[in-house]
């Protein structure tokens, strides 16, 4: 029987493993000045550029977000992929742009780093700078 228990908790231990999320520092889009960056604008910029690196979008039209995401690894025991969301703000032509990390698997969070910064988003925000679309900003509550 000793061996039963041992086996079906090292069955379940497999299968429960562990999820992590890390986020980057939320950054605010702003327009150039003298010009305005609307959603349908920034959402297509955005969507060429990560589908450029390999991330598959999508947009949500119920709550106006864009999601992009791909995988940086795919290991059997565990799975890492990387998540960028464009999603407007209450102000006008302003909008969000957050890049979060998820962790799937088998390996203990302890054994991965909490910090995370996506380069993918700050190439972004030099695209929408170069090609005068927008600026990004760090939000204040982001550090």
């Amino acid at each position: 029987m000793t061996k039963l228990k041992t086996l079906l908790f090292l069955s379940l231990a497999l299968v429960a493993g562990c999820t992590n999320v890390t986020s980057d520092a939320a950054r605010s889009v702003y327009p150039v000045t003298g010009s305005s960056l609307n959603t349908k604008a920034l959402f297509s910029a955005a969507s060429e550029f990560f589908g450029e690196r390999s991330y598959r979008c999508d947009h949500e039209r119920e709550g106006g977000i864009l999601r992009c995401y791909r995988k940086l690894r795919d290991l059997y025991i565990h799975q890492t992929r990387a998540e960028v969301m464009v999603l407007p703000d209450d102000e006008v032509h302003v909008h969000t742009l957050y890049a979060n990390r998820w962790d799937e698997g088998l390996i203990p969070g302890e054994l991965i780093s909490k910090e995370y910064t996506n380069p993918d988003v700050l190439a972004f925000c030099e695209h929408l700078k170069a090609q005068a679309l927008g600026e990004c900003r760090l939000r204040p509550e982001s550090g």
